[in-house]
């Protein structure tokens, strides 16, 4: 069943950005909810006197801000922080409210660099791959990485397959793919591996590999199907239909358009990519 909530404060003119995912908030109840549909990326970063002074100045909360402002400076933990914010309005009631800082709790026996994957983690599922590319390098160059399991640093350097592979780097994603499955032994990075070395046109690896990787008749079955359907389907993508609308323009002699349209697809690639890219 559903409840009535009576919002509390102003509705921001300017929002409040947080700038690992982008997410503008306009109210103290869109807050809330950011932080508990996000607590992979809760840390004390995120209340900084910005936030307070939004609290303040934006949603006209001011005993709220002032009460945040003297947590912060008895430096108190993230937990007393939290709750400090969501006790500000009746988005969430206490068994949510408690609910909630048992996941924190979770997340905080972690140690800081199993922090830090998860963080990358969820920027990769919400396609922030510059910022998550970014952590895991960090994690990578750092005296930290020793921390990690041999499963999570394959992990890691699987998931850098996987941003390679969206900037059309499949020789290098095939190499970190390569070396994750020999660290983390799953499935899905061999599967990876090979693909990518289809993709990259290493046929004669890829026989190889396939010979001394992959001794189950059922998994080299459900390989095979997947390249022939993921090769079919490709006809059908926007980007493969474009470029065949392009092809018959040129034909045609509609060089007008040819070229108008071959502007629009670059324009739109290289943005794509620049996303995507360090």
């Amino acid at each position: 069943m559903g409840k009535l909530i009576l919002c509390t404060g102003d509705t921001a003119k300017e929002p409040y950005c947080f700038k690992l995912t982008g997410t503008l908030v306009y109210t103290i109840e869109e807050l809330c909810y950011y932080i508990c549909h996000n607590l992979e990326t809760i840390s004390e970063e995120l209340f900084n006197q910005e936030l307070i002074v939004f609290i303040r100045e934006e949603l006209g909360l001011k005993e709220r801000a002032d009460f945040l402002e003297e947590l912060l400076r008895k430096k108190a933990g993230i937990k007393d922080l939290v709750v400090s914010i969501l006790c500000s309005c009746d988005l969430y009631d206490k068994n949510e409210i408690n609910q909630l800082l048992a996941e924190i709790d979770i997340l905080f026996r972690l140690t800081p660099v199993q922090r830090k994957k998860r963080q990358a983690d969820y920027c990769i599922s919400h396609h922030q791959y510059k910022e998550a590319r970014k952590v895991y390098m960090a994690i990578l160059n750092s005296r930290e990485f020793t921390e990690l399991t041999s499963e999570e640093y394959g992990d890691i350097l699987h998931n850098l397959g996987v941003l390679d592979t969206r900037t059309g780097a499949f020789k290098v994603a095939a190499e970190k793919f390569r070396e994750a499955y020999e660290r983390n032994h799953n499935e899905m990075s061999l599967k990876q591996y090979l693909y990518a070395l289809r993709c990259s046109n290493q046929d004669a690896l890829f026989e190889r590999e396939i010979k001394l990787l992959v001794d189950n008749r059922e998994l080299l079955k459900q390989i095979e199907e997947e390249l022939y359907h993921a090769l079919d389907a490709s006809e059908y993508t926007g980007l493969y239909a474009e470029v065949i609308r392009l092809s018959e323009l040129k034909e045609s002699g509609k060089f007008t358009e040819f070229y108008e349209r071959l502007n629009e697809l670059i324009t739109q690639l290289k943005t794509e990519y620049r996303k995507d890219s360090i």
